[in-house]
């Protein structure tokens, strides 16, 4: 799912912005965001399959598949049916309609409530149902969303369990209900890889998991065991019905020609699955074998192989090899298949399905684009083509990477990555609607924008949007100033803040830096306490005074939890928020675009981001230096 529009939905931010889509549009008013709101487009990317949204519909999955097979017709034309007669509505259309709220939420190991979390204190308000500083005020009658249902209440405190992995104390463990040890990176085998670097890496243990710590791997295989155990009688065999978005590198990248968006829902095309709407899928789901299948690699590799970027591997060979290396699964529903019930089986597994580890596939995935496209390109890997990096090669040193059409980059004769090297020197087309570099993008939405060509945006104007006091004014309440939050400078990776050395380096809790002109202006002196205020929350903070900062700009670090010195507010008489108190979640409606050539969704490549880099803030000196907790 795409989190950001996820948790926009969820948190029930998209209440609080009391302006329409249309305000961004370069043309003024009118146009395809005409009378929208944020809500609208997301629902509208949704219905129209370009970006994933779950839950899909406001009614179970599974039994819109039983419905479907009762009525003697493919689920999908049920699907459709029952959306034109107005009876099953997208669930995004509704997000605070009961039966579509998040209930059981797993963490697994991330700061969800701290680093991640834009616009924290309505996460706090509404996901939790916890005491929350947000001060901003709903959207009046006029500026609601027109096609995502208004409810009169906002509710709070949609979930019911939130469960967290982490072996790190931080925001999100602090209020989750149930929180399990978890493994250090020092105490499990794992594998380490980014498209940042030509390296794979091994995480081996340096000591056994103490006291009642277990690794990621192991706590969700136990997880998966008992739920396999209660669900054989509760859920049994099931037939699921899953909507999937117009994915990048398929067909479905075509699906919107000319960028000429139709919209089903209002008459303007017919509803049809995988072009104008998701596309509908039934899967057969074993609830009761989920934990068997989780240990075991499954049998749709023997038959559609592995796809990654347009190209499919074939991994039979592969799959010989792992069942000598991993064994095989003996009885049950895997029965015969090769085994990844242990950490380092599934290590070995991704290692040898991958053609950036395994240069048979490497070799095999580049033949493949030969006979598609006519150039030479096996030549790439063929050096490598007889080498197989094991689990065992990652734990004696980081291993350099195959050149691999996974990559766009090569590696061949010893040359250091560099990305797009294929498209360049063997006129590989890049994965776009022309297949070059190109600019000029003819999207409806992105020529309401007026961003065909790369543009210029300045800040968004958060005094005309949201009331807020213009940047640079100084008032009774004290210093408008813009706010951001780069990357933490005093922990190990957001991580360990109350570690001896980060704190011996940091001033031992929560703070702001800020020029020393901006001080000036409102008294503040390095060191001192201040509050920083705006409608999204409260914090309270030690300003470190710099000639380094820019005037009208103030830092605040990212992931500085509620853990450390943070006293209470004079504002609010709580303790004071943390970085994310003073930010929201914004959606920009071009990221939401889909179906259409480089612009299709992608697990992980391609979604939209929370912009919240154009927040201000309010910026005073507390009256009482003398803070309490």
């Amino acid at each position: 799912m795409i989190q950001t529009a996820y948790w926009y939905l969820h948190s029930d931010q998209f209440r609080y912005d009391p302006f329409s889509a249309e305000t961004l549009a370069a043309a003024g008013p009118g146009g395809p965001f005409a009378g929208k709101s944020t809500a609208d487009v997301i629902a509208q990317s949704a219905r129209l399959g370009w970006m994933p949204s779950y839950p899909t519909f406001d009614r179970n999955p599974l039994d819109l598949a039983d419905e479907a097979d009762a009525a003697g017709r493919p689920a999908g034309d049920h699907v459709v049916e029952e959306l034109r007669a107005g009876r099953l509505r997208f669930a995004g259309e509704d997000p605070d309609a009961p039966e579509n709220f998040p209930r059981v939420l797993t963490v697994w190991r991330a700061n969800l409530l701290g680093s991640s979390a834009k616009g924290n204190e309505y996460f706090l308000r509404h996901l939790l149902g916890a005491d929350s500083s947000v001060r901003a005020t709903e959207a009046p009658p006029g500026a609601r969303p027109r096609d995502v249902v208004w409810r009169e209440e906002a509710p709070e405190g949609k979930l019911d369990l939130l469960l967290t992995l982490d072996f790190r104390m931080t925001s999100t463990t602090v209020y989750s209900d149930i929180v399990l040890p978890a493994a250090t990176w020092y105490e499990k085998h794992d594998l380490s890889s980014t498209d940042m670097h030509p390296f794979v890496h091994a995480f081996n243990p340096a000591i056994a998991p103490p006291w009642q710590t277990r690794t990621d791997f192991d706590i969700f295989h136990t997880l998966a065991e008992e739920f396999s155990r209660q669900a054989a009688g509760h859920l049994g065999v099931r037939k699921d019905l899953v909507a999937a978005p117009l994915l990048h590198d398929t067909p479905d990248a075509l699906a919107t020609p000319h960028g000429r968006v139709r919209d089903w829902k209002a008459g303007e095309c017919a509803p049809v699955p995988g072009r104008t709407m998701p596309r509908l899928i039934t899967v057969e789901r074993d609830y009761g074998a989920v934990a068997a299948k989780m240990g075991a690699l499954g049998p749709l590799l023997d038959s559609l192989g592995a796809t990654t970027k347009g190209v499919t591997f074939q991994v039979g060979r592969e799959l010989d090899q792992l069942r000598h290396k991993n064994g095989t699964v003996r009885g049950g529903p895997a029965d015969g298949r090769p085994s990844i019930a242990r950490d380092t089986h599934a290590c070995e597994a991704i290692l040898a399905l991958s053609g950036t580890t395994n240069g048979h596939l490497a070799t095999q995935g580049f033949r493949t684009l030969e006979a598609r496209t006519g150039t030479r390109l096996a030549d790439l890997a063929a050096e490598h083509e007889g080498r197989r990096i094991t689990f065992a090669d990652t734990q004696a040193a980081p291993v350099p990477v195959i050149t691999s059409p996974e990559w766009s980059g090569s590696e061949t004769g010893g040359r250091r990555y560099s990305p797009f090297t294929v498209n360049v020197e063997r006129l590989k087309p890049w994965h776009t609607l022309t297949g070059r570099q190109h600019f000029y993008l003819d999207h409806d939405w992105i020529a309401a924008l007026g961003e065909q060509l790369p543009v210029y945006r300045p800040p968004l104007d958060m005094h005309a949007l949201f009331g807020e006091p213009r940047t640079g004014e100084t008032g009774e309440l004290g210093l408008t100033v813009r706010y951001l939050t780069p990357h933490n400078k005093w922990s190990i990776h957001s991580e360990y803040q109350d570690n001896l050395f980060m704190l011996s380096l940091s001033r031992g809790g929560p703070s702001l830096w800020m020029s020393s002109p901006d001080a000036a202006r409102i008294g503040v002196r390095d060191n001192d306490w201040i509050e920083a205020v705006n409608r999204n929350g409260v914090v309270a903070a030690r300003a470190v005074v710099s000639h380094r900062m820019p005037e009208g700009t103030v830092y605040m670090h990212h992931a500085q939890d509620r853990l450390i010195d943070v006293p209470r507010t004079e504002t609010t008489g709580r303790r004071g928020g943390i970085h994310n108190s003073l930010t929201r979640l914004l959606i920009k409606p071009t990221h939401l675009i889909g179906g259409y050539a480089q612009l299709s969704y992608a697990f992980n490549y391609l979604g939209p981001t929370g912009n919240q880099r154009d927040e201000v803030t309010v910026i005073r000196r507390r009256a009482n230096q003398e803070v309490e907790y």
